[in-house]
């Protein structure tokens, strides 16, 4: 049923973001323009879509005040919590059996010493596949900053003052670690997008080497430039790896477009590009996609959102979807051997 939704689900504001919880089927979170955390559950059959659970106002026994435009699911089967970040600078772990008080609070702040001093507005963020305890924030200000949820040995809670990410020119409006389920480990890898009309590339350096190496660079706030930048003809609104294909991911934009890039075939052009059937052809004005979601198992189909209200699913080729394929991994040493050119070339361009 392409024309009808299978469930309607409500908040009193708007939301902003919404996704499955990944060990609970029925469960779906959103974000929403108030502040609030909404849970809904597709087992409750209530007719005005409700929510079951929802967080506190700004206010009331913690939680926050200003708009969620990202919620991401961490832990296990048995043990899992949601984290959210607001533009408010606030961070909170909630636990799924109650969401009338925050399990964790943290107020993000910018270390001293940085350029801007001004609070951080969180906009978008992403966990590493290997570890639940720190994320990258996207803020409205255009860096990348490493989150930790807990003290850990040489940082303290919140922003890492000795490590941050800067390139973007405009708010970061998607980030995403990369799956890495292959061959080769490139779980450091993480991909953004932002206002400023490009898509950057890092490398993700692991709390663990901030901590070693203080003292060489990084423990004064050293900023880390990009591996590879991209720049494109329009704002780019959301960006995602592909979970099976290495070096592939997609992106959409302000003109309405989607667009698949294979860092193993080029890293300047993309290698597919779609519109919605419903916008081509349209003089009244472009309609922009804001929002792009890969189908987990297999990576075959990609679905996006536009601002017109309209989700579009296409299915893409077996180049650029599907499970390994009998190259043996051949796709996941291209890519390392592209990262390894890339971070030379990066060092040498830095006087490194």
């Amino acid at each position: 049923m392409p024309s009808q939704p299978e469930y309607v689900f409500t908040a009193t504001s708007d939301i902003l973001t919404a996704r499955f919880s990944p060990y609970h089927p029925s469960l779906v979170l959103g974000g929403t323009y108030s502040g609030q955390v909404c849970l809904w559950d597709i087992r409750q059959r209530s007719h005005d879509g409700a929510p079951v659970q929802r967080t506190p106002l700004a206010g009331e026994k913690g939680g926050h005040a200003h708009p969620i435009y990202s919620v991401a699911v961490v832990g296990t089967q048995n043990a899992s919590s949601i984290v959210s970040v607001s533009t408010d600078g606030t961070t909170c772990a909630w636990s799924f059996d109650m969401l009338s008080k925050p399990q964790e609070y943290l107020e993000l702040t910018s270390p001293p010493g940085r350029n801007r001093t001004e609070d951080i507005a969180p906009s978008c963020i992403s966990f590493p596949k290997a570890d639940p305890t720190y994320f990258l924030a996207g803020t409205e200000e255009g860096a990348i900053v490493p989150v930790h949820r807990y003290d850990r040995a040489g940082a303290k809670a919140g922003v890492d003052p000795r490590v941050y990410y800067t390139g973007h020119a405009a708010p970061v409006t998607g980030l995403d670690f990369h799956p890495s389920k292959g061959k080769v480990d490139l779980g450091d890898l993480a991909i953004s997008s932002s206002l400023d009309w490009s898509v950057k590339i890092w490398r993700v350096k692991p709390p663990s080497t901030a901590v070693t190496t203080a003292g060489v660079g990084i423990a004064s706030g050293a900023p880390e430039k990009p591996l590879l930048e991209i720049m494109r003809e329009d704002v780019i609104y959301d960006v995602k790896w592909s979970p099976t294909k290495p070096g592939v991911f997609g992106c959409v934009d302000g003109a309405g477009r989607l667009e698949v890039f294979d860092i193993n075939v080029d890293v300047e052009v993309p290698v597919a590009r779609a519109q919605p059937s419903h916008t081509q052809g349209d003089v009244f004005g472009v309609k922009s996609l804001n929002r792009l979601a890969w189908e987990h198992n297999e990576g075959k189909r990609v679905a996006v959102g536009g601002l017109d209200g309209i989700a579009t699913v296409f299915e893409v080729g077996n180049d650029l979807g599907g499970l390994e394929s009998n190259n043996k991994g051949e796709d996941w040493y291209g890519v390392k051997r592209l990262i390894s050119r890339l971070d030379r070339s990066r060092e040498g361009t830095d006087g490194r």
